[in-house]
């Protein structure tokens, strides 16, 4: 089964379909980087104009694959295969292309990040948010901190960050987290990318992306090199041991107080 399906549903559009239906399409090391290539291939098909970005079976993406997680847990390291992948975390902001997200179901960590990487993001009222990270003892990965504060604001960021709650998508709408709420999300994602692709200039869009994202990559750039250098102390912490475990065995953490020796202790 590919973790990863492209199709052509209307005029000057193309879709990714995040697939792992079977695990409620959990992030993977070969699913990132099935969908990094999908992004490129479609980058150089001229018949596409705007890319629509969804997942399979009525969800988006819960953050990372539990199996991947435990792993982690128990070597205190990432998956050795990352190192493989050459596109960088932040690969959907630079893609000439604008790319419209819709989002159902579960969006939390790595997925949240995917989904606020993407141009426009459309989503149910039902969907469930969370940046999940500081319920697992982990810091902001995949460029969270920036990206929630651009569509968001700081405060927005600071709460949704140190809370780690789970909101719906309404609220998300109301946050600025998305910019649409709609019952249908891919029908209405699906619209907006192909009035897109009818009526405006590729050539524009392109520019106006560019422009629209220049001040921010270098943010989302430096917050994902600083929290990859401190990753290995986090992994191999008791704290991140605890924030897997107690997630997996679906009870409330018991984690340590701070004791100020730094993120990784």
């Amino acid at each position: 089964m590919a973790d990863v399906l492209v199709t052509r549903d209307a005029p000057g559009t193309a879709t990714v379909t995040l697939h792992r239906p079977h695990r409620h399409n959990a992030w993977t090391v070969p699913m990132q980087a099935a969908y990094f290539q999908a992004l490129e291939d479609l980058v150089g098909d001229d018949g596409v104009a705007v890319i629509v970005v969804t997942g399979a079976g009525g969800t988006f993406c819960p953050g990372a694959d539990t199996e991947a997680l435990q792993g982690y847990s128990d070597t205190g390291a990432t998956n050795p295969d990352m190192a493989l992948i050459e596109q960088p975390e932040w690969l959907t902001m630079t893609l000439p292309k604008p790319v419209v997200a819709a989002v159902e179901g579960a969006c939390a960590g790595v997925g949240l990040a995917q989904a606020l990487l993407c141009d426009i993001r459309v989503a149910a009222p039902t969907a469930r948010f969370t940046t999940a990270f500081a319920r697992r003892a982990l810091p902001p990965m995949h460029g969270m901190a920036p990206l929630l504060s651009r569509a968001a604001g700081d405060a927005g960021a600071a709460e949704l960050l140190l809370t780690g709650r789970t909101f719906d998508g309404a609220e998300a709408h109301r946050l600025g987290v998305v910019h649409e709420i709609s019952p249908t999300p891919y029908d209405r994602a699906l619209e907006l990318a192909t009035d897109m692709a009818t009526k405006c200039a590729p050539s524009s869009m392109a520019t106006l992306k560019r422009h629209l994202n220049e001040p921010w990559l270098p943010r989302v750039r430096d917050a994902v090199e600083g929290v990859d250098a401190i990753l290995p102390g986090v992994l191999g912490s008791a704290d991140f041991r605890e924030g897997v475990a107690s997630f997996l065995e679906r009870r409330p953490p018991r984690f340590a107080p701070y004791s100020g020796a730094g993120e990784a202790s």
